[in-house]
């Protein structure tokens, strides 16, 4: 069993979630990170789906029988009692009775914690699922810094914007002020309206970047609702929205234009 001693910030149980749900009025859910979580599975030899821990610091577990775990996501400290260090992207086998702790993010905004067999749920005590009888990693997986240049395509109401507005998305630098698991708001130079009339709510998606009255975009993430009234400037590129995802209050980034690649 895995006991948990303290959820800490955003700690929970995650999955990948499940898509193609909005027609029902569903995000897709589960983890925020999709890359990330899915390498904390591979590394411990588990299926990618398997459940695993999301926490953004202060999540403090311990095992009652030898345990493999592994942390990936956001760069932490991790402090270990009666077991052997945790490093990022290493493999370690707990003995039984040993602590672990999910301190400061060091780097990042969401941390990942895989156990070897998965979790499964049961409130503050999980047990494991079978072992997948598959390899773990015997090597540490070098970290990708994440992008801070983010790539965006036009969304459905950049005619809602002026010109300059878009220019303005894709060459001015713009600041984390708040992340969630709805979605990440940006601080920086307010993107001017063309058009000043209330949009009826429509459908969104993850990576839309919405645009209320102040200028201010707000990047929607895995558990972003399915509608939505503000008007769509720009939509990130699937592949960046774990960069979004990681990118802790205070981090600056910049979104670039998508180009179309030929065949």
């Amino acid at each position: 069993m895995i006991h948990v001693r303290s959820w800490g910030i955003g700690g929970r149980v995650v999955g990948p979630g499940t898509p193609g749900r909005a027609w029902l009025g569903a995000s897709r859910g589960g983890a925020v990170d999709l890359g990330s979580f899915a390498l904390a599975n591979r590394l411990v030899g588990n299926p990618e789906a398997a459940l695993a821990f999301e926490s953004s610091g202060g999540l403090h577990f311990t095992v009652d029988s030898p345990t493999m775990v592994v942390v990936t996501g956001a760069v932490v400290e991790v402090s270990v009692t009666h077991g052997p260090p945790l490093g990022w992207g290493n493999p370690v086998a707990l003995p039984a009775g040993a602590e672990v702790r999910i301190t400061r993010l060091l780097d990042g905004a969401r941390a990942y914690v895989a156990i070897r067999g998965g979790l499964v749920p049961a409130g503050d005590d999980l047990a494991r699922g079978p072992d997948p009888l598959t390899p773990a990693a015997d090597h540490i997986a070098p970290r990708r810094t994440p992008s801070a240049e983010i790539r965006v395509w036009p969304g459905p109401r950049l005619d809602w914007f002026t010109d300059e507005a878009w220019r303005i998305l894709t060459s001015q630098e713009f600041v984390v002020t708040t992340t969630s698991v709805v979605g990440t708001r940006l601080d920086g130079p307010p993107l001017e309206r063309a058009r000043h009339d209330e949009l009826p709510s429509e459908g969104l998606v993850e990576g839309a970047v919405q645009v209320p009255p102040d200028g201010h975009p707000i990047v929607m993430l895995s558990g972003h609702p399915t509608t939505g009234g503000y008007p769509v400037i720009a939509v990130v590129d699937p592949a960046d929205i774990g960069a979004v995802a990681q990118a802790a209050p205070g981090t600056a980034i910049r979104f670039t234009a998508a180009m179309f690649r030929s065949p």
